[in-house]
């Protein structure tokens, strides 16, 4: 029985290829080797790779899902937390009734606004690639974070 290596050899090769072609082409600080690129189809890369968690501008505060620590940060998203809060059916009705914010209802209505709020954050956040969803967030660089405000606001 003679066994040939060839079609083994030749999907092994175009693995390889393929393999090669995903990743990044110039090792990370410290890295013995490529890294893979991160993406989410249809959204915006990267750019020139992953950033440390030392160029994040942000307070712990101001997250409101996903990761939290700005070590693992690769792709966040913001929103506009005081017109977002506004926007729900909650806050729209403690304004229209002169219901008091500071009392009982008043006190019950905004929670339900926040859960509100934090729920469309995460299908929104779960549904567009984005690791977390912030009030404030920053990059050293500059770069642009999508603000998902409107998207946010229509969810309601």
């Amino acid at each position: 029985m003679k066994i040939s290596f060839l079609p083994l050899v030749a999907a092994f090769a175009l693995l390889t290829g393929r393999l090669e072609a995903a990743t990044v082409p110039q090792a990370f600080e410290g890295a013995s080797r490529p890294l893979p690129v991160l993406a989410v189809p249809g959204e915006p890369g990267l750019g020139g790779g992953l950033p440390s968690g030392r160029d994040w501008i942000l307070k712990a505060a101001d997250n409101i899902c996903g990761l939290r620590d700005p070590n693992q940060l690769t792709y966040p998203a913001l929103i506009d937390f005081d017109s977002c809060l506004a926007a729900t059916p909650e806050m729209k009705r403690i304004r229209d009734q002169g219901i008091d914010p500071k009392g009982a209802e008043g006190i019950q209505l905004r929670a339900a606004a926040l859960t509100r709020l934090t729920d469309a954050c995460e299908a929104l956040r779960a549904a567009k690639g984005h690791c977390s969803v912030w009030k404030e967030i920053r990059h050293k660089d500059g770069r642009a974070i999508p603000d998902i405000s409107s998207q946010v606001i229509a969810l309601f």
